[in-house]
């Protein structure tokens, strides 16, 4: 089998001086808006100080380099030694500024090519068992609310509902930032409530406002 090879244009470069930082090329700016100081994102890079076809042949390597530990397969590795040299990294935007995200130190070389900027959920980054599957998700039916994103849970794939209790029915999925959890039916109604006390105990001004937004009279 010989796979046609695709094109990656890179989004960015990292940056050493004065600070760590990735400088987003001016096509591509558009692409961070929602991107807010403190967020933790993926950036996918390629190693291009690796992109010669002797590394690119590399299959197995020593871990950290160490000729003491075994020859291990790249796959399973972070090794820069790949048939794609391509290195992920998880990062905190520490603040962003035109063009600009600044970031923690990486080990990735001064203008090493930043291919892809992935924001990090937890859900999908750190798997673990949770109630709710994948498969039962309603993803296209989520809401963003400022940090937070709220995911429904599908009914099709649900059986035999009248012997689960609503504190044992996990209703929907509830990302804040980079953290996931999950609600039941119980917690549900317990957030709706504890929202609307905070609703009705906001200012008659801002309650005002709010209303002649909704086209209502105060």
């Amino acid at each position: 089998m010989n796979p046609e090879p695709f094109k990656i244009v890179p989004v960015g470069f990292v940056r050493k001086e004065p600070e760590t930082h990735i400088e987003i090329l001016p096509e591509f700016w558009e692409a961070v808006e929602g991107l807010r100081d403190g967020d933790w994102i993926k950036l996918v890079l390629w190693f291009h100080e690796s992109d010669t076809p002797a590394r690119r042949k590399v299959l197995k390597v020593h871990p950290y380099g160490n000729p003491k530990n075994p020859l291990t397969g790249v796959f399973a590795t972070r090794s820069p030694y790949r048939p794609n040299p391509i290195a992920l990294y998880t990062v905190k935007i520490h603040r962003i500024e035109e063009g600009r995200l600044y970031i923690g130190e990486i080990d990735a070389l001064d203008r090493t090519p930043v291919v892809d900027i992935k924001i990090f959920v937890e859900r999908y980054d750190c798997p673990k068992e949770v109630p709710i599957e994948e498969r039962e998700a309603k993803i296209r039916a989520g809401r963003m609310i400022g940090e937070v994103n709220v995911i429904p849970r599908k009914v099709e794939h649900l059986d035999e509902l009248e012997e689960v209790s609503p504190e044992e029915y996990d209703a929907l999925i509830l990302e804040i930032g980079p953290k996931t959890t999950t609600l039941t039916a119980k917690e549900l109604v317990e957030l709706i409530e504890a929202l609307k006390e905070v609703y009705e105990s906001l200012p008659v001004e801002i309650m005002d406002n709010l209303r002649r937004r909704e086209g209502r009279s105060p």
